[in-house]
């Protein structure tokens, strides 16, 4: 039975995971690739590295978010946002949100160090690191449960 989930219970599945799809667009080119996030307020934070996909939303903010939990082709749960893209500049804020997003990169830090990847104290992956929002303009969600 498809089931129309409430906007309650897809924000609900948005906070219960960390990995979604991102969809961008830029004239006739479509680019969707999965991303770290986290549901924060009304918004989606996630951070990448330079690249497409920031290019394109830089360009053409307004992107489409997924994420999807499946057990198999008849129980699963499924939920898309469009929104928009907004970049996050203020180091304040970017203090607060690299500890939650970063720490993978510090698990190996003997590796980071080995490869000289060390900049004053700080991984120089920081340079290319860009944090940025899904301002959430609408949310919709499906749930099968079954045939």
């Amino acid at each position: 039975m498809l089931i129309e989930l409430n906007t309650f219970e897809a924000l609900n599945l948005l906070t219960a995971n960390s990995i979604g799809r991102i969809g961008c667009y830029e004239k006739d080119h479509v680019y969707i690739v999965p991303i770290n996030y986290r549901l924060t307020h009304n918004y989606i934070t996630c951070y990448s590295l330079e690249g497409k996909k920031i290019e394109m939303m830089r360009r053409q903010p307004h992107v489409c978010f997924e994420v999807d939990e499946i057990i198999d082709s008849n129980n699963w749960c499924s939920v898309i946002v469009n929104g928009v893209f907004e970049e996050i500049l203020e180091e304040q804020d970017l203090s607060e949100l690299r500890p939650f997003f970063t720490e993978h990169w510090f698990r190996n830090k003997e590796e980071l160090t080995h490869d000289k990847k060390w900049e004053s104290g700080r991984p120089s992956f920081y340079a290319n690191q860009i944090f940025f929002k899904i301002l959430i303009k609408q949310i919709s969600g499906r749930r099968q449960q079954g045939l």
